[in-house]
């Protein structure tokens, strides 16, 4: 049926039996039963036969209109694989590698792409996607960034990490201020390390602060050592003993990520992947 609908659709482009059939490299004879069988299975006429050329009927034109676009992303996707033969050296951070790549395992897969690289701060990913070391990988707040080439990709939004043991974990969700009134355990770097830093300077924040790994702010929560800030797509996969997860009311903790790519084919074809347009 779909080799039928395929022909169907080039003798709609063609508007020529022997036109088409030279496109499809089959006989025109041949071509003819094809339409002729798959009207049959359809139970109506898909043409008007006329001596001046080939002439669609109201539910051909239908048809058309609704199969070239599906029929557009098969044969887009069917090439893509066929041009995704050679790996694609991928870098990551250990969040993204943890919480947001597994979703898309098997597509990754099927692609070839490998995460060659991890480092705890995306924005270390553009050296080494410059210089040729890895072929594409996804950076936090970095729209552009001098010639390579990029796109975006989801934002993902904080959720305050509450020990249990704290009042405010009773709470259906929080505002900053009230979590100011807590310790605070922040990343020692990068984006969100600096993204806190200026709120507590906001807030006037003399409390106490932590600085720790990224991957220990969690543990340190469940000890009851104070509150901390992490990405909704962690926090929507794991369950801490002794932490509460609380929306933040007019939230300020949020990052836009950002696909990277060394080439246009590259980075079509994973924001088809990671997006699901393909």
């Amino acid at each position: 049926m779909l080799q039928k609908l395929n022909a169907f659709i080039e003798v709609a482009k063609q508007q020529s039996f022997t036109k088409a059939a030279e496109a499809l490299y089959i006989s025109q004879p041949a071509l003819s039963k094809q339409m002729k069988r798959l009207e049959d299975e359809l139970g109506f006429s898909l043409f008007n036969r006329a001596s001046y050329g080939v002439e669609l009927t109201e539910k051909g034109r239908g048809m058309v209109e609704e199969l070239t676009p599906l029929f557009g992303r098969i044969h887009q996707t069917v090439k893509q694989y066929q041009s995704h033969e050679d790996k694609i050296r991928f870098g990551s951070t250990p969040v993204l590698t943890s919480y947001y790549l597994p979703k898309y395992f098997e597509k990754l897969a099927k692609a070839n792409l490998h995460v060659t690289v991890v480092k705890d701060d995306s924005e270390d990913l553009l050296p080494l996607l410059e210089k040729g070391e890895i072929d594409a990988a996804i950076i936090q707040d970095t729209p552009s960034y001098q010639t390579l080439l990029s796109s975006y990709l989801f934002t993902d939004h904080f959720t305050a990490a509450i020990p249990v043991s704290s009042p405010l974990a009773r709470k259906q969700e929080v505002t900053l201020k009230e979590c100011m009134e807590e310790a605070q355990i922040i990343p020692t770097k990068g984006p969100l390390s600096e993204k806190m830093r200026s709120v507590m300077h906001d807030f006037e924040f003399t409390g106490e602060v932590v600085e720790t790994q990224y991957h220990a702010m969690a543990g340190l929560v469940s000890l009851g050592m104070g509150i901390a800030y992490l990405p909704e797509m962690m926090v929507q996969q794991v369950e801490y003993r002794g932490v509460v997860f609380l929306p933040i009311q007019k939230n300020p903790f949020k990052r836009d990520m950002y696909l990277y790519a060394r080439t246009y084919e590259n980075l079509d074809y994973l924001n088809g992947l990671f997006t699901g347009i393909q």
